[in-house]
C-alpha cells in the first residue's frame, strides 16, 4: 500500500552527503596502493620510516574505516527514509534494517545486498522491487570480495613477496568497488531528486 500522492513528506537532499560518502570512501581505498608504490619505490626509506609507525597507522586506517562505514549507513537510513517520506509503504526493509542486516550472521551475505536493490528499484520507480540491476550485484560482489580478500591478505603478508602481493589485490579490488560505490549512490541520490511532481504522480496514479 502507498500513500496517495498528497499524502506524500518533504525529501530530503542527498546531495551532500553523497558528495561526503564519495570522498571517504576514496580515502578509505588509498592506503594500500599508496604503501604498495612506496614499498616498491622506495623500500628502505619505507621500512625505516613507517615501521615504527606500522601500529599506529593500521590503527588510524581502522578508525577511518569504521568513520566511513557509520557515514554510509547514515546514507544508506536516509536514502530509505525519503521512500517512506515519498509515499512507500510496501517495502520490505525498513530504513534501519537495511543497515542492521550488515551485522546479522549468514543474513549478511545476502540481506544487505537485497536491501540495496530494494532501494534502487525504488527509487528508479521500478514496481518491481527485486529486479535484478548489474551496479548493484557488481557492488555486492566486490563487498564481498574485499572481505575475503583482506581477510586472505593479513594472513599472507608475513614476508616482503607476500606483502606486496596482498597490498596489490586488495588495491585493485577496493579502487573498483569504490569506483562502483559512488556511481551506485549518486544515481541513487539524483534519481530521488527527481521523484516529485509529474513523476511520482504517475507512480502513484
Amino acid at each position: 500500500m502507498r500513500k496517495s500522492f498528497g499524502e506524500m513528506n518533504t525529501m530530503r537532499n542527498l546531495g551532500l552527503l553523497t558528495l561526503i560518502v564519495s570522498v571517504m570512501v576514496v580515502i578509505d581505498a588509498l592506503p594500500a596502493p599508496l604503501m604498495l608504490l612506496s614499498v616498491v619505490l622506495f623500500p628502505e626509506a619505507t621500512a625505516a620510516v613507517v615501521g615504527p609507525y606500522s601500529g599506529e597507522i593500521d590503527a588510524s586506517t581502522v578508525v577511518f574505516k569504521f568513520m566511513t562505514m557509520i557515514v554510509f549507513a547514515r546514507w544508506i537510513y536516509l536514502a530509505g527514509k525519503n521512500l517512506l517520506d515519498a509515499g512507500f509503504t510496501d517495502l520490505e526493509f525498513t530504513p534501519g534494517w537495511r543497515i542492521w542486516w550488515f551485522a546479522v550472521p549468514i543474513a549478511c551475505l545476502f540481506k544487505p545486498f537485497q536491501g540495496m536493490r530494494e532501494l534502487w528499484n525504488a527509487s528508479h520507480c521500478n514496481e518491481a522491487y527485486d529486479q535484478g540491476n548489474g551496479l548493484v550485484a557488481t557492488w555486492w560482489g566486490l563487498w564481498l570480495l574485499s572481505r575475503i580478500v583482506g581477510s586472505l591478505a593479513a594472513a599472507a603478508s608475513s614476508g616482503p613477496e607476500g606483502a606486496r602481493m596482498a597490498l596489490l589485490v586488495q588495491g585493485v579490488v577496493d579502487i573498483a568497488l569504490v569506483a562502483v560505490v559512488i556511481t551506485m549512490i549518486r544515481r541513487i541520490a539524483a534519481a530521488q531528486n527527481q521523484m516529485s511532481g509529474p513523476a511520482l504522480e504517475e507512480v502513484f496514479a
